[in-house]
Parts: structure tokens; C-alpha cells; sequence
């Protein structure tokens, strides 16, 4: 009975130390950067929000933007869409059949990387290859994986 007294008062007093270090630490002037340390500190700023140069786009564009970009770029494409499930975000569209070999040029292009290149430019990098279901013949569902930020490489 004894002993458990005197370990529940060390632990008692354990915590009480590691709680004072720790108030003690967070009341106490900051540290001093380290020599080649770039330190920046930012508070609220006054000046108005800015909007960014015509024909560029703020990193991680809003899902309609990323939808009319690749409309643009892609008008073979059907149904584009941008959105996020359980899987994460993607784009995702259909490729009907297609009608001449322009179109097949254009959607080789496309699957190649041109689509990870128009959705870079929007602040999202593809974090995967499309991926692809044929729905019927020559009727393909794509995916292409994004997040926001830049790409890796």
C-alpha cells in the first residue's frame, strides 16, 4: 500500500515538472535563429487580396476552372469533370469513338501527358497515369489522379 502511494506521488510529481517545463518554455523570448537560418515570422496583412495576371490561374483553381480548362484544351472530351471521393481527387471524363485520325493523334497526346500538363498549369499535379474503362466499344470512362500543388519532378 505504501509503495503504491510513493509511485502514484512520483508520477504526481513527474507530471507537475514536465507541465511546469513546458508552461515555463511557452512564456519564455523566442530563440535566436541559427547562423544561415532564414527565419520569417507573418502576421495579418492590410493590403487587398490580389488577383493573379490574365491567363494565369491561382495554385489549386477552383473544380469549375480546372472543367472549362480542359474543355478548352480538349474538346473531344465529353462529360469532364473534377471532384473528389474516398479514392482522392481526379479529373474525369469520356472519350467518345473516335472519327478520324486527328482525333486519335489528338487523344494519344492527350493520355500521354498532355491532360497532367493542362491540370499542372492549374496548380494540381497528377499523382498517377489516367487510367481508363471502356464503357462500350470504343467508348472509354478516363481518371486522371490529381492533388494540389506542383508536380515532383
Amino acid at each position: 500500500m505504501r509503495h503504491t502511494r510513493l509511485l502514484a506521488a512520483g508520477a504526481a510529481l513527474a507530471a507537475l515538472a514536465a507541465g511546469w517545463a513546458l508552461l515555463g518554455r511557452a512564456g519564455s523570448a523566442p530563440t535566436p535563429a541559427r547562423q544561415g537560418v532564414v527565419t520569417v515570422t507573418a502576421g495579418p496583412s492590410s493590403a487587398p487580396p490580389t488577383s493573379a495576371p490574365h491567363g494565369l490561374l491561382a495554385i489549386g483553381a477552383a473544380p469549375a476552372e480546372v472543367e472549362a480548362q480542359v474543355r478548352q484544351a480538349y474538346p473531344l472530351l465529353r462529360d469532364v469533370a473534377f471532384g473528389c471521393d474516398a479514392r482522392g481527387c481526379a479529373v474525369t471524363a469520356t472519350i467518345p469513338p473516335p472519327t478520324d485520325d486527328a482525333f486519335l493523334a489528338t487523344r494519344q497526346a492527350m493520355l500521354l501527358g498532355g491532360l497532367a500538363h493542362t491540370v499542372e498549369g492549374l496548380g494540381y499535379a497528377a499523382t498517377g497515369p489516367v487510367q481508363m474503362d471502356e464503357v462500350s466499344k470504343n467508348l472509354f470512362h478516363i481518371r486522371l489522379p490529381v492533388a494540389e500543388g506542383r508536380p515532383r519532378g
